[in-house]
Protein backbone atom coordinates (compact mmCIF):
# COMPACT_ATOMS: atom_id res chain seq x y z
CA UNK A 1 0.00 0.00 0.00
CA UNK A 2 1.43 3.34 -1.08
CA UNK A 3 -1.10 5.54 0.75
CA UNK A 4 -0.09 6.81 4.18
CA UNK A 5 -2.66 8.18 6.62
CA UNK A 6 -2.64 11.93 7.25
CA UNK A 7 -1.82 11.62 10.94
CA UNK A 8 1.37 9.74 10.01
CA UNK A 9 2.34 12.10 7.20
CA UNK A 10 1.85 15.18 9.38
CA UNK A 11 3.46 13.82 12.56
CA UNK A 12 5.76 16.62 13.86
CA UNK A 13 9.45 15.97 13.13
CA UNK A 14 10.78 19.17 14.74
CA UNK A 15 9.99 20.98 17.97
CA UNK A 16 8.53 23.94 16.09
CA UNK A 17 5.96 21.65 14.43
CA UNK A 18 4.35 20.59 17.72
CA UNK A 19 0.86 22.11 18.10
CA UNK A 20 -0.10 23.79 21.39
CA UNK A 21 2.01 21.88 23.92
CA UNK A 22 4.21 24.85 24.80
CA UNK A 23 4.98 24.00 28.46
CA UNK A 24 6.06 20.46 27.58
CA UNK A 25 8.13 21.56 24.58
CA UNK A 26 9.83 24.36 26.50
CA UNK A 27 10.84 22.08 29.38
CA UNK A 28 12.36 19.51 27.02
CA UNK A 29 14.09 22.15 24.87
CA UNK A 30 15.69 23.73 27.93
CA UNK A 31 16.74 20.31 29.23
CA UNK A 32 18.43 19.57 25.90
CA UNK A 33 20.18 22.93 25.63
CA UNK A 34 21.44 22.79 29.23
CA UNK A 35 22.36 19.10 29.20
CA UNK A 36 19.84 18.25 31.93
CA UNK A 37 17.84 15.48 30.27
CA UNK A 38 16.30 13.28 32.96
CA UNK A 39 16.74 9.52 33.07
CA UNK A 40 12.94 9.01 33.19
CA UNK A 41 9.89 10.98 32.04
CA UNK A 42 6.19 10.34 32.52
CA UNK A 43 4.05 11.78 29.71
CA UNK A 44 0.39 11.88 30.75
CA UNK A 45 -2.64 13.22 28.92
CA UNK A 46 -5.58 12.36 26.65
CA UNK A 47 -5.11 10.26 23.55
CA UNK A 48 -3.94 11.92 20.37
CA UNK A 49 -2.26 14.90 22.03
CA UNK A 50 1.33 14.08 21.05
CA UNK A 51 2.80 11.93 23.83
CA UNK A 52 4.40 9.29 21.58
CA UNK A 53 5.31 11.87 18.94
CA UNK A 54 7.25 14.02 21.41
CA UNK A 55 8.85 10.90 22.89
CA UNK A 56 10.24 10.07 19.44
CA UNK A 57 11.31 13.69 18.96
CA UNK A 58 13.25 13.55 22.22
CA UNK A 59 14.82 10.24 21.20
CA UNK A 60 15.98 11.78 17.91
CA UNK A 61 17.27 14.91 19.64
CA UNK A 62 19.48 13.04 22.13
CA UNK A 63 20.85 10.63 19.50
CA UNK A 64 21.19 12.90 16.44
CA UNK A 65 24.68 12.84 14.88
CA UNK A 66 24.40 16.32 13.32
CA UNK A 67 21.94 18.33 15.44
CA UNK A 68 21.02 21.90 14.58
CA UNK A 69 21.22 23.19 18.14
CA UNK A 70 18.48 21.19 19.84
CA UNK A 71 16.69 20.29 16.59
CA UNK A 72 17.34 16.82 15.11
CA UNK A 73 18.63 16.86 11.54
CA UNK A 74 16.28 14.05 10.36
CA UNK A 75 18.99 12.96 7.87
CA UNK A 76 21.66 11.10 9.85
CA UNK A 77 21.63 7.31 10.35
CA UNK A 78 20.15 7.56 13.84
CA UNK A 79 17.35 9.97 12.86
CA UNK A 80 16.52 7.99 9.73
CA UNK A 81 16.31 4.73 11.67
CA UNK A 82 13.95 6.31 14.23
CA UNK A 83 11.80 7.81 11.46
CA UNK A 84 11.51 4.41 9.77
CA UNK A 85 10.77 2.69 13.08
CA UNK A 86 13.70 0.26 12.95
CA UNK A 87 16.20 1.87 15.31
CA UNK A 88 18.02 -0.58 17.56
CA UNK A 89 18.55 2.18 20.12
CA UNK A 90 14.89 3.21 20.48
CA UNK A 91 12.54 0.54 21.81
CA UNK A 92 8.79 1.17 21.69
CA UNK A 93 6.88 -1.18 23.96
CA UNK A 94 3.09 -1.47 24.07
CA UNK A 95 2.33 -2.15 27.72
CA UNK A 96 -1.22 -3.22 26.88
CA UNK A 97 0.06 -6.36 25.12
CA UNK A 98 3.41 -6.72 26.94
CA UNK A 99 2.27 -6.20 30.48
CA UNK A 100 3.77 -9.12 32.35
CA UNK A 101 6.84 -9.53 34.50
CA UNK A 102 8.63 -11.61 31.85
CA UNK A 103 8.63 -8.71 29.38
CA UNK A 104 10.00 -6.31 32.00
CA UNK A 105 12.71 -8.82 32.95
CA UNK A 106 13.74 -8.95 29.29
CA UNK A 107 13.84 -5.14 29.30
CA UNK A 108 16.07 -5.15 32.39
CA UNK A 109 18.46 -7.51 30.63
CA UNK A 110 18.56 -5.26 27.56
CA UNK A 111 19.39 -2.02 29.38
CA UNK A 112 22.83 -3.36 30.25
CA UNK A 113 23.99 -3.17 26.64
CA UNK A 114 25.35 0.08 25.21
CA UNK A 115 23.60 1.89 22.33
CA UNK A 116 24.74 1.08 18.78
CA UNK A 117 24.36 4.36 16.86
CA UNK A 118 23.61 7.11 19.33
CA UNK A 119 24.52 8.14 22.85
CA UNK A 120 21.40 6.76 24.54
CA UNK A 121 19.11 3.77 24.50
CA UNK A 122 15.57 5.14 24.77
CA UNK A 123 12.70 2.96 26.02
CA UNK A 124 9.23 4.32 25.18
CA UNK A 125 6.58 2.38 27.12
CA UNK A 126 3.12 3.31 25.86
CA UNK A 127 0.01 2.88 28.06
CA UNK A 128 2.31 2.05 30.95
CA UNK A 129 -0.60 1.95 33.40
CA UNK A 130 -1.55 -1.44 31.88
CA UNK A 131 1.48 -3.16 33.45
CA UNK A 132 0.79 -5.63 36.23
CA UNK A 133 1.83 -4.88 39.80
CA UNK A 134 4.60 -7.47 39.53
CA UNK A 135 5.88 -5.82 36.34
CA UNK A 136 5.90 -2.41 38.04
CA UNK A 137 7.90 -3.89 40.91
CA UNK A 138 10.42 -5.33 38.45
CA UNK A 139 10.70 -1.98 36.66
CA UNK A 140 11.15 -0.06 39.89
CA UNK A 141 14.74 -1.16 40.56
CA UNK A 142 15.84 -0.16 37.06
CA UNK A 143 14.17 3.25 37.37
CA UNK A 144 15.81 3.72 40.74
CA UNK A 145 19.38 3.15 39.54
CA UNK A 146 19.36 3.30 35.73
CA UNK A 147 22.51 3.02 33.60
CA UNK A 148 23.82 6.36 32.37
CA UNK A 149 23.12 5.47 28.74
CA UNK A 150 19.38 4.75 29.24
CA UNK A 151 16.36 7.08 29.10
CA UNK A 152 12.86 5.87 29.98
CA UNK A 153 9.77 7.63 28.60
CA UNK A 154 6.53 6.31 30.08
CA UNK A 155 3.31 7.40 28.33
CA UNK A 156 -0.18 7.01 29.79
CA UNK A 157 -3.75 8.23 29.57
CA UNK A 158 -4.42 7.18 33.18
CA UNK A 159 -1.62 8.44 35.45
CA UNK A 160 -3.67 7.72 38.58
CA UNK A 161 -3.29 3.99 37.91
CA UNK A 162 0.50 4.13 38.11
CA UNK A 163 2.06 3.35 41.53
CA UNK A 164 3.44 6.35 43.38
CA UNK A 165 6.78 4.59 43.66
CA UNK A 166 7.08 4.80 39.86
CA UNK A 167 5.81 8.36 39.36
CA UNK A 168 8.07 9.71 42.11
CA UNK A 169 11.11 8.58 40.12
CA UNK A 170 10.03 10.30 36.90
CA UNK A 171 9.63 13.87 35.72
CA UNK A 172 5.94 14.16 34.93
CA UNK A 173 4.82 16.28 31.97
CA UNK A 174 1.09 16.78 31.43
CA UNK A 175 -0.25 17.11 27.90
CA UNK A 176 -3.37 19.21 27.39
CA UNK A 177 -6.24 18.81 24.96
CA UNK A 178 -5.95 20.99 21.89
CA UNK A 179 -8.40 23.84 21.45
CA UNK A 180 -10.91 23.90 18.60
CA UNK A 181 -9.16 26.93 17.11
CA UNK A 182 -5.74 25.21 17.15
CA UNK A 183 -7.13 22.12 15.43
CA UNK A 184 -8.93 24.22 12.80
CA UNK A 185 -5.79 26.19 11.98
CA UNK A 186 -3.74 23.01 11.61
CA UNK A 187 -6.38 21.42 9.36
CA UNK A 188 -6.41 24.54 7.18
CA UNK A 189 -2.62 24.34 6.89
CA UNK A 190 -2.82 20.71 5.76
CA UNK A 191 -5.61 21.31 3.23
CA UNK A 192 -3.82 24.35 1.80
CA UNK A 193 -0.67 22.32 1.24
CA UNK A 194 -2.70 19.68 -0.61
CA UNK A 195 -4.58 22.20 -2.75
CA UNK A 196 -7.95 20.96 -1.49
CA UNK A 197 -11.11 23.05 -1.09
CA UNK A 198 -12.97 23.21 2.20
CA UNK A 199 -15.69 24.97 4.13
CA UNK A 200 -15.08 26.59 7.51
CA UNK A 201 -18.17 24.90 8.92
CA UNK A 202 -16.80 21.48 8.01
CA UNK A 203 -13.51 22.12 9.82
CA UNK A 204 -15.42 23.37 12.87
CA UNK A 205 -17.47 20.15 12.96
CA UNK A 206 -14.32 18.02 12.63
CA UNK A 207 -12.51 19.99 15.34
CA UNK A 208 -15.41 19.68 17.76
CA UNK A 209 -15.79 15.95 17.07
CA UNK A 210 -12.08 15.38 17.75
CA UNK A 211 -12.53 16.51 21.38
CA UNK A 212 -9.03 17.90 21.67
CA UNK A 213 -7.23 15.05 19.88
CA UNK A 214 -5.23 16.06 16.81
CA UNK A 215 -4.83 12.45 15.73
CA UNK A 216 -8.61 11.96 15.79
CA UNK A 217 -9.08 15.20 13.86
CA UNK A 218 -6.69 14.07 11.12
CA UNK A 219 -8.35 10.66 10.91
CA UNK A 220 -11.77 12.30 10.50
CA UNK A 221 -10.34 14.72 7.93
CA UNK A 222 -9.00 11.73 5.99
CA UNK A 223 -12.50 10.26 5.87
CA UNK A 224 -14.08 13.53 4.78
CA UNK A 225 -11.53 14.04 1.98
CA UNK A 226 -12.21 10.53 0.69
CA UNK A 227 -15.99 10.96 0.98
CA UNK A 228 -15.98 14.34 -0.79
CA UNK A 229 -13.56 13.39 -3.60
CA UNK A 230 -10.92 15.78 -2.32
CA UNK A 231 -13.34 18.43 -1.04
CA UNK A 232 -14.28 18.95 2.60
CA UNK A 233 -17.86 20.24 2.79
CA UNK A 234 -20.00 20.87 5.85
CA UNK A 235 -22.85 18.60 4.76
CA UNK A 236 -20.38 15.81 4.00
CA UNK A 237 -18.77 16.18 7.43
CA UNK A 238 -22.18 15.86 9.09
CA UNK A 239 -22.99 12.74 7.08
CA UNK A 240 -19.62 11.12 7.77
CA UNK A 241 -19.72 11.82 11.51
CA UNK A 242 -23.41 11.26 12.07
CA UNK A 243 -23.14 14.24 14.40
CA UNK A 244 -26.27 15.68 15.89
CA UNK A 245 -26.73 19.02 14.11
CA UNK A 246 -26.79 22.15 16.23
CA UNK A 247 -30.33 22.75 14.99
CA UNK A 248 -31.40 19.45 16.56
CA UNK A 249 -29.83 20.39 19.89
CA UNK A 250 -31.63 23.72 19.67
CA UNK A 251 -34.94 21.94 19.04
CA UNK A 252 -34.34 19.62 21.98
CA UNK A 253 -33.62 22.46 24.40
CA UNK A 254 -36.56 24.50 23.12
CA UNK A 255 -38.79 21.48 23.70
CA UNK A 256 -37.44 21.17 27.24
CA UNK A 257 -37.95 24.86 27.95
CA UNK A 258 -41.58 24.48 26.83
CA UNK A 259 -42.12 21.16 28.67
CA UNK A 260 -43.05 19.60 25.34
CA UNK A 261 -42.88 15.91 26.24
CA UNK A 262 -43.88 14.68 22.80
CA UNK A 263 -41.26 16.87 21.17
CA UNK A 264 -38.55 15.49 23.46
CA UNK A 265 -39.51 11.88 22.76
CA UNK A 266 -39.63 12.54 19.00
CA UNK A 267 -36.10 13.95 19.08
CA UNK A 268 -34.66 11.08 21.15
CA UNK A 269 -36.36 8.62 18.79
CA UNK A 270 -34.90 10.42 15.78
CA UNK A 271 -31.41 10.32 17.27
CA UNK A 272 -31.47 6.68 18.39
CA UNK A 273 -32.97 5.48 15.10
CA UNK A 274 -30.14 7.20 13.25
CA UNK A 275 -27.75 4.80 15.02
CA UNK A 276 -26.12 7.40 17.25
CA UNK A 277 -24.73 6.13 20.53
CA UNK A 278 -26.89 7.20 23.47
CA UNK A 279 -23.88 7.92 25.68
CA UNK A 280 -22.34 10.14 23.02
CA UNK A 281 -25.67 11.95 22.62
CA UNK A 282 -25.73 12.54 26.39
CA UNK A 283 -22.24 14.04 26.18
CA UNK A 284 -23.43 16.42 23.47
CA UNK A 285 -26.44 17.43 25.59
CA UNK A 286 -24.12 18.08 28.53
CA UNK A 287 -21.75 20.14 26.37
CA UNK A 288 -24.63 22.21 25.01
CA UNK A 289 -26.11 22.70 28.50
CA UNK A 290 -22.70 23.69 29.84
CA UNK A 291 -22.36 26.31 27.08
CA UNK A 292 -25.84 27.66 27.87
CA UNK A 293 -24.91 27.85 31.55
CA UNK A 294 -21.72 29.69 30.59
CA UNK A 295 -23.71 32.25 28.56
CA UNK A 296 -26.43 32.49 31.24
CA UNK A 297 -23.73 33.29 33.80
CA UNK A 298 -22.37 36.19 31.77
CA UNK A 299 -19.58 34.36 29.91
CA UNK A 300 -18.21 35.63 26.62
CA UNK A 301 -19.51 33.80 23.58
CA UNK A 302 -16.21 33.88 21.70
CA UNK A 303 -14.70 31.60 24.34
CA UNK A 304 -16.99 28.75 23.28
CA UNK A 305 -15.52 28.24 19.82
CA UNK A 306 -18.88 28.46 18.05
CA UNK A 307 -19.98 30.40 14.99
CA UNK A 308 -21.64 33.80 15.27
CA UNK A 309 -24.97 32.35 14.11
CA UNK A 310 -24.83 29.57 16.70
CA UNK A 311 -24.00 32.05 19.47
CA UNK A 312 -26.93 34.28 18.53
CA UNK A 313 -29.36 31.35 18.75
CA UNK A 314 -27.80 30.05 21.99
CA UNK A 315 -27.90 33.48 23.65
CA UNK A 316 -31.64 33.70 23.01
CA UNK A 317 -32.18 30.11 24.15
CA UNK A 318 -30.12 30.59 27.33
CA UNK A 319 -32.66 33.15 28.55
CA UNK A 320 -35.28 30.38 28.74
CA UNK A 321 -33.33 28.57 31.47
CA UNK A 322 -32.24 29.56 34.93
CA UNK A 323 -28.80 28.40 36.12
CA UNK A 324 -30.56 26.03 38.52
CA UNK A 325 -32.45 24.38 35.66
CA UNK A 326 -29.27 23.80 33.69
CA UNK A 327 -27.45 22.39 36.72
CA UNK A 328 -30.41 20.04 37.31
CA UNK A 329 -30.19 18.95 33.67
CA UNK A 330 -26.44 18.29 33.91
CA UNK A 331 -26.97 16.19 37.04
CA UNK A 332 -29.79 14.22 35.39
CA UNK A 333 -27.71 13.51 32.28
CA UNK A 334 -24.75 12.44 34.42
CA UNK A 335 -26.93 9.87 36.19
CA UNK A 336 -28.42 8.76 32.88
CA UNK A 337 -24.97 8.03 31.41
CA UNK A 338 -24.24 5.67 34.30
CA UNK A 339 -27.54 3.85 33.86
CA UNK A 340 -27.33 3.65 30.07
CA UNK A 341 -24.17 1.54 30.34
CA UNK A 342 -26.09 -1.24 32.11
CA UNK A 343 -29.45 -0.82 30.36
CA UNK A 344 -30.94 -2.81 27.50
CA UNK A 345 -33.09 0.18 26.55
CA UNK A 346 -30.91 3.32 26.55
CA UNK A 347 -33.59 5.40 24.85
CA UNK A 348 -35.98 4.77 27.75
CA UNK A 349 -33.34 5.84 30.26
CA UNK A 350 -32.71 9.01 28.26
CA UNK A 351 -36.43 9.81 27.97
CA UNK A 352 -36.96 9.33 31.70
CA UNK A 353 -33.94 11.50 32.53
CA UNK A 354 -35.12 14.39 30.37
CA UNK A 355 -38.81 14.21 31.24
CA UNK A 356 -38.09 13.73 34.94
CA UNK A 357 -37.02 17.38 35.04
CA UNK A 358 -40.65 18.42 34.68
CA UNK A 359 -41.52 17.28 38.19
CA UNK A 360 -41.98 19.96 40.81
CA UNK A 361 -38.75 20.87 42.59
CA UNK A 362 -39.87 19.36 45.88
CA UNK A 363 -40.31 16.01 44.12
CA UNK A 364 -36.76 16.03 42.79
CA UNK A 365 -34.39 14.95 45.56
CA UNK A 366 -31.32 17.12 45.70
CA UNK A 367 -32.85 20.03 43.80
CA UNK A 368 -35.03 21.62 46.45
CA UNK A 369 -35.62 25.27 45.70
CA UNK A 370 -35.08 24.98 41.94
CA UNK A 371 -38.09 26.14 40.00
CA UNK A 372 -39.56 23.60 37.57
CA UNK A 373 -39.19 24.13 33.85
CA UNK A 374 -41.75 26.58 32.41
CA UNK A 375 -44.92 25.21 30.86
CA UNK A 376 -45.82 25.13 27.21
CA UNK A 377 -48.34 27.87 26.62
CA UNK A 378 -51.82 26.59 27.37
CA UNK A 379 -50.68 23.10 28.34
CA UNK A 380 -51.03 22.02 31.97
CA UNK A 381 -49.08 19.17 33.51
CA UNK A 382 -49.79 17.43 36.80
CA UNK A 383 -50.75 19.73 39.68
CA UNK A 384 -50.14 22.79 37.52
CA UNK A 385 -53.61 22.19 36.12
CA UNK A 386 -55.13 23.29 39.41
CA UNK A 387 -52.86 26.33 39.76
CA UNK A 388 -52.98 28.35 36.52
CA UNK A 389 -50.33 31.04 36.25
CA UNK A 390 -51.46 33.81 33.96
CA UNK A 391 -48.15 35.65 34.08
CA UNK A 392 -46.29 32.56 32.92
CA UNK A 393 -48.68 32.11 30.01
CA UNK A 394 -48.29 35.73 28.98
CA UNK A 395 -44.49 35.54 29.07
CA UNK A 396 -44.28 32.25 27.18
CA UNK A 397 -41.83 32.52 24.25
CA UNK A 398 -43.41 33.21 20.92
CA UNK A 399 -43.35 30.81 18.04
CA UNK A 400 -43.96 27.56 19.91
CA UNK A 401 -45.44 25.29 17.29
CA UNK A 402 -46.61 22.71 19.82
CA UNK A 403 -48.52 25.16 22.02
CA UNK A 404 -52.24 24.45 22.49
CA UNK A 405 -54.33 27.68 22.33
CA UNK A 406 -56.69 28.43 25.21
CA UNK A 407 -60.40 28.27 24.35
CA UNK A 408 -61.85 31.67 23.51
CA UNK A 409 -64.96 32.99 25.23
CA UNK A 410 -67.32 35.28 23.36
CA UNK A 411 -67.96 38.66 25.04
CA UNK A 412 -70.88 38.51 27.41
CA UNK A 413 -70.98 34.74 27.37
CA UNK A 414 -71.14 33.29 30.87
CA UNK A 415 -69.49 30.02 31.61
CA UNK A 416 -70.31 27.95 34.67
CA UNK A 417 -67.52 27.63 37.15
CA UNK A 418 -65.59 24.43 36.60
CA UNK A 419 -64.32 22.39 39.49
CA UNK A 420 -60.60 21.67 39.52
CA UNK A 421 -59.60 18.57 37.60
CA UNK A 422 -59.82 15.47 39.71
CA UNK A 423 -56.37 14.11 40.52
CA UNK A 424 -57.72 10.70 41.46
CA UNK A 425 -56.41 9.26 38.23
CA UNK A 426 -52.89 10.29 39.20
CA UNK A 427 -53.31 8.77 42.65
CA UNK A 428 -54.73 5.60 41.14
CA UNK A 429 -51.77 5.42 38.78
CA UNK A 430 -49.33 5.68 41.69
CA UNK A 431 -51.37 3.13 43.63
CA UNK A 432 -51.40 0.75 40.68
CA UNK A 433 -47.63 0.94 40.47
CA UNK A 434 -47.35 0.42 44.22
CA UNK A 435 -49.53 -2.69 44.05
CA UNK A 436 -47.40 -4.01 41.23
CA UNK A 437 -44.23 -3.42 43.26
CA UNK A 438 -45.73 -5.11 46.33
CA UNK A 439 -46.57 -8.18 44.29
CA UNK A 440 -43.04 -8.26 42.87
CA UNK A 441 -41.37 -7.65 46.26
CA UNK A 442 -40.91 -11.32 47.27
CA UNK A 443 -39.49 -12.07 43.83
CA UNK A 444 -37.07 -9.14 44.20
CA UNK A 445 -35.77 -10.47 47.52
CA UNK A 446 -35.49 -13.96 46.04
CA UNK A 447 -33.60 -12.64 43.00
CA UNK A 448 -31.16 -10.67 45.16
CA UNK A 449 -30.42 -13.81 47.18
CA UNK A 450 -30.03 -15.90 44.02
CA UNK A 451 -27.58 -13.39 42.53
CA UNK A 452 -25.64 -13.23 45.82
CA UNK A 453 -26.48 -9.58 46.44
CA UNK A 454 -26.82 -10.45 50.12
CA UNK A 455 -25.61 -7.12 51.46
CA UNK A 456 -28.20 -5.07 49.58
CA UNK A 457 -30.85 -7.67 50.44
CA UNK A 458 -29.98 -7.51 54.14
CA UNK A 459 -30.48 -3.75 54.20
CA UNK A 460 -33.72 -4.15 52.25
CA UNK A 461 -35.35 -6.81 54.43
CA UNK A 462 -36.79 -4.52 57.15
CA UNK A 463 -38.36 -2.24 54.53
CA UNK A 464 -41.69 -2.40 52.81
CA UNK A 465 -43.03 -0.44 49.83
CA UNK A 466 -44.93 2.50 51.29
CA UNK A 467 -46.01 4.62 48.33
CA UNK A 468 -45.09 5.80 44.85
CA UNK A 469 -44.64 9.49 44.09
CA UNK A 470 -45.21 10.99 40.66
CA UNK A 471 -44.90 7.51 39.10
CA UNK A 472 -41.10 7.77 39.32
CA UNK A 473 -40.05 7.38 42.97
CA UNK A 474 -40.70 4.38 45.22
CA UNK A 475 -40.70 5.28 48.92
CA UNK A 476 -39.65 2.49 51.28
CA UNK A 477 -40.76 2.61 54.91
CA UNK A 478 -38.37 1.47 57.65
CA UNK A 479 -39.31 0.89 61.31
CA UNK A 480 -37.62 3.22 63.78
CA UNK A 481 -35.13 0.59 64.89
CA UNK A 482 -33.74 0.19 61.38
CA UNK A 483 -32.39 3.65 60.63
CA UNK A 484 -28.87 2.25 59.93
CA UNK A 485 -30.40 -0.11 57.35
CA UNK A 486 -32.24 2.83 55.81
CA UNK A 487 -29.02 4.83 55.53
CA UNK A 488 -27.10 1.93 54.01
CA UNK A 489 -29.70 1.16 51.33
CA UNK A 490 -29.31 4.73 50.04
CA UNK A 491 -25.57 4.29 49.53
CA UNK A 492 -25.23 4.53 45.71
CA UNK A 493 -23.77 1.03 45.33
CA UNK A 494 -26.65 -0.64 47.23
CA UNK A 495 -29.36 1.63 45.83
CA UNK A 496 -28.35 1.03 42.21
CA UNK A 497 -28.42 -2.76 42.76
CA UNK A 498 -32.00 -2.61 44.07
CA UNK A 499 -33.15 -0.15 41.38
CA UNK A 500 -31.66 -2.26 38.58
CA UNK A 501 -33.16 -5.56 39.76
CA UNK A 502 -36.51 -3.90 40.46
CA UNK A 503 -36.50 -2.52 36.92
CA UNK A 504 -35.74 -5.98 35.47
CA UNK A 505 -38.61 -7.58 37.40
CA UNK A 506 -41.29 -4.89 37.02
CA UNK A 507 -40.18 -3.25 33.79
CA UNK A 508 -40.34 0.13 35.50
CA UNK A 509 -37.48 2.54 36.13
CA UNK A 510 -38.13 3.70 39.69
CA UNK A 511 -35.86 5.72 41.95
CA UNK A 512 -35.64 4.72 45.60
CA UNK A 513 -36.57 6.98 48.49
CA UNK A 514 -36.84 6.15 52.18
CA UNK A 515 -38.73 7.25 55.26
CA UNK A 516 -39.10 6.18 58.87
CA UNK A 517 -42.49 4.65 59.60
CA UNK A 518 -44.39 5.29 62.80
CA UNK A 519 -44.11 1.64 63.77
CA UNK A 520 -41.24 0.63 66.02
CA UNK A 521 -38.96 -2.23 65.13
CA UNK A 522 -40.98 -4.45 67.46
CA UNK A 523 -44.36 -3.07 66.60
CA UNK A 524 -47.23 -4.72 64.81
CA UNK A 525 -47.85 -4.39 61.12
CA UNK A 526 -46.40 -5.58 57.89
CA UNK A 527 -43.15 -3.64 57.85
CA UNK A 528 -40.60 -5.79 56.14
CA UNK A 529 -43.17 -8.51 55.54
CA UNK A 530 -40.90 -11.07 57.19
CA UNK A 531 -42.95 -12.20 60.15
CA UNK A 532 -39.98 -11.97 62.54
CA UNK A 533 -40.13 -8.34 63.66
CA UNK A 534 -39.50 -9.40 67.24
CA UNK A 535 -35.92 -10.27 66.39
CA UNK A 536 -33.04 -7.92 67.03
CA UNK A 537 -31.85 -6.19 63.80
CA UNK A 538 -28.39 -7.75 64.09
CA UNK A 539 -29.93 -11.22 64.39
CA UNK A 540 -32.04 -10.63 61.29
CA UNK A 541 -29.04 -9.38 59.34
CA UNK A 542 -27.01 -12.45 60.38
CA UNK A 543 -29.84 -14.76 59.28
CA UNK A 544 -29.96 -13.04 55.91
CA UNK A 545 -26.23 -12.96 55.21
CA UNK A 546 -25.66 -16.57 56.37
CA UNK A 547 -28.92 -17.82 54.85
CA UNK A 548 -29.82 -19.34 58.21
CA UNK A 549 -32.95 -19.90 60.24
CA UNK A 550 -34.09 -19.86 63.89
CA UNK A 551 -34.22 -23.31 65.50
CA UNK A 552 -36.52 -23.55 68.53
Amino acid sequence: MSYVALYRVWRPQKWEDVVNQKPVVRILQNALSEGKVSHAYLFSGPRGTGKTTIARLLAKAVNCENPDGIEPCNRCRSCTAILEGNSVDVMEIDAASNRGIDEIRALREGVRYLPVLGKYKVYIIDEVHMLTQEAFNALLKTLEEPPEHVIFILATTAPHKIPVTITSRCQRLDFRRLSIQDIEMHLEKILSSQGATWEKGALRIIARAARGSMRDALSILDLCITYGDGNVLEKDAREVLGETPEELMGRLFRAMSQRDLKGIMDITREVTESGKDATEFCEEISAFARDLLFLRSGGKGQDLGRTIEELEDMTVLAKSFSPGMLIALLEAISRAVTRIKSSDNPRLVLDVALMGLFLDSESRPGFAGIQPFPLVEGVQVGESATRPDSSRREESPAGHDNAVPLPKTEPGEKKPLESPPDTASLRESDEDILEEVKKAWPKLLEELLKKRKVQARAYLLPASPSRVENRTTLILAYPKGYVPHMEQIMVPANRSVVENYLAKITGRSLKLGVEVSQLSSRGDGEQGGNGDDGLHPLVKAAITILDGKIVT
